[in-house]
């Protein structure tokens, strides 16, 4: 049944540029945001409600934990938490910066301002803590996550199911033309962002979103 939401979602939405690997570069950081807090909201509410179940549900609430999928906190070798001076050292100087230095940008830069093999990075508003890493390129995707850029829809779904709210669905601000939407993981802190592609219409991912736990 999301599947079947989701295309109908992604079916509503323009998607007149082709199934393309240059991206536009982030110009906020509303997703990583809206990611972060979902992720907070969960553990808030399962924190709360700890202290409200009764005693028959608590059963219930350990085989929920124990469910819940591992904590990503890294991509391309970069993690959750990581000062800027350690991603200089290990990326060296981003390509171009935003938002006032809190996201830094790598890839090829082409004439018409897209980025090919691009790689974002989000710091905190002291622009010192990394909080977000998204990748559109699966050369940067060393960790075993299970799913990489160009894989289907099917094949993210095999690995980490379906997602359990429609809350777990955000449509990026920035690249909404023809990129679609990130398919969210909060309790493991991943995200892939899924798009279509225009010939066959399948639906692919085109990026990974990491805003695990520090």
């Amino acid at each position: 049944m999301k599947k079947i939401c989701l295309v109908l979602l992604l079916a509503s939405m323009s998607f007149n540029s082709a199934f393309a690997y240059s991206h536009k570069a982030a110009a906020s950081q509303a997703v990583i945001t809206y990611a972060k807090n979902l992720l907070y909201s969960i553990v808030d509410s399962n924190f709360r409600g700890s202290w409200v179940i009764g005693t028959s549900e608590a059963d219930k609430v350990k085989q929920t934990t124990k469910k819940i999928q591992k904590s990503f906190n890294s991509l391309a070798n970069i993690k959750i938490g990581t000062s800027s001076r350690e991603i200089r050292e290990i990326l060296k100087n981003p390509q171009e910066t935003r938002n006032n230095g809190k996201i830094w940008i790598y890839g090829t830069l082409k004439g018409d301002g897209t980025y090919e093999d691009m790689l974002e990075v989000f710091f905190d508003d002291k622009q010192d803590k990394v909080t977000g890493i998204i990748s559109f390129n699966s050369k940067n995707i060393v960790e075993d996550i299970g799913v990489s850029t160009g894989d289907s829809i099917d094949k993210m779904i095999a690995v980490y199911g379906e997602p359990v709210d429609e809350k777990d669905f955000i449509e990026d601000p920035d690249n909404k033309e023809y990129l679609g939407l990130y398919y969210l993981y909060p309790r493991s802190g991943i995200g892939f962002l899924v798009g279509q592609e225009k010939a066959s219409k399948d639906l692919l991912v085109h990026g990974v979103l990491v805003f695990g736990k520090s």
